[in-house]
């Protein structure tokens, strides 16, 4: 097995996991690698060590929970994976240059006090359906992830896919996905993860460039886009704020899911069928509302 191979399957078992001991050793473990192999390994294809990557993780996902959610900074600390909240808070004034508590408060007023700019032509070349909750079922995906800006990612990825499926005789039609695991922002664009992403029958030995990862079930908030899949960011701007009136549900937020409704993956269509589907998680005791323009 490659490197990138063992690495595949590592930052899959992170990105699952951040709340687990992520530690040089458990790493390694899981890895069946030496931690000084790992350690050379991963910061050779990751430009970072394990224990930077997965610290920067576990802060950017912590800095996206603070503003969209109401738990306390010891909560999100713990869901985040950080043993204790003074580590947290540590951790979150080197990348943030502010605490936590100074992070949401002063991201909360930025947006109460954002005033919309004008939409140029572009970003209205798109619909939106109504955004309803919908409970999605767990699904099995294999992948070919891309680092960087989000509005780069490369159709040959698709493509790639494509190629793998037809080698490997998978029955059509496809089911075509994007996963977005960061939120723009918070990470830094270069460091932006997205997974293009076919549905898949079930669990699959990875191999080459082509991971596999099980895309977590549950309830999400479904919008349909209809327009170009460059219009798909300003999409994003009109749904999160619809999601506060689900008051029995509270945002999730990451990984994003998109479901291409469409044969092939090809950026020069104009009337694409995309469902955007963010996670959320029900609140306990709550009643049931699904449904909001």
């Amino acid at each position: 097995m490659s490197d990138w191979e063992t690495l595949t399957r590592l930052l899959v078992f992170i990105q699952a996991n951040l709340d687990q001991d992520l530690g040089l050793a458990a790493l390694g473990r899981k890895a069946d690698l030496s931690p000084a192999h790992l350690q050379r390994v991963f910061k050779s294809a990751m430009t970072e060590t394990p224990k930077a990557y997965v610290t920067r993780l576990r802060v950017e996902r912590a800095a996206f929970c603070l503003v969209a959610h109401e738990s306390t900074i010891a909560g999100i600390a713990a869901d985040c994976g950080f043993q204790s909240p003074e580590t947290f808070i540590r951790a979150f004034r080197r990348r943030f240059g502010k605490s936590p508590s100074q992070y949401r408060s002063t991201i909360r007023a930025q947006a109460a006090a954002n005033v919309a700019p004008h939409e140029s032509p572009e970003v209205q070349r798109f619909e939106l359906s109504k955004t309803r909750i919908r409970t999605i079922r767990p699904i099995h995906v294999a992948f070919r992830r891309h680092v960087g800006p989000y509005e780069n990612v490369p159709e040959s990825l698709f493509d790639e896919l494509e190629r793998w499926a037809m080698r490997h005789r998978l029955t059509e039609p496809r089911t075509w996905m994007g996963i977005g695991h960061d939120a723009p922002g918070v990470t830094p664009a270069a460091k932006l993860r997205f997974d293009a992403a076919l549905v898949v029958p079930g669990p699959f030995e990875p191999s080459g460039s082509i991971g596999y990862q099980l895309v977590a079930g549950g309830p999400h908030a479904v919008t349909t886009h209809v327009g170009p899949y460059k219009t798909l960011g300003a999409a994003y701007g009109k749904i999160f704020p619809r999601l506060g009136t689900f008051r029995d549900y509270h945002l999730v937020g990451l990984p994003v899911v998109e479901i291409y409704h469409a044969a092939t993956i090809n950026v020069r269509f104009v009337l694409n069928h995309t469902d955007i589907c963010l996670p959320m998680r029900r609140k306990s005791g709550a009643a049931r509302s699904n449904t909001v323009p």
